[in-house]
């Protein structure tokens, strides 16, 4: 999509050198995913997961030994 905006060209430089980019637009796309990983971790911290949520987040009928057993046989039908 294309959008005008004003930018800090000094910081955008400093990025581009800083990274290797060659053109604007991979340092924005750069800046935009980081900035989402970030959002998504300082979700991740304001939102910590409760042992009641944990205990859920595995089958309790999962055996990480007999997958384990099976990817060296070659019989990964987990």
């Amino acid at each position: 999509m294309k959008t005008t905006i004003e930018l800090d060209d000094t910081k955008l430089e400093s990025i581009m050198a800083s990274m290797g980019f060659k053109t604007r637009k991979e340092a924005i796309d750069w800046a935009l995913t980081e900035g989402e990983r970030l959002a998504v971790m300082h979700h991740i911290k304001a939102n910590p997961w409760s042992s009641a949520m944990l205990e859920d987040a595995i089958d309790p009928t999962y055996d990480v030994m007999s997958a384990r057993r099976a990817v060296r046989s070659g019989k990964e039908s987990l």
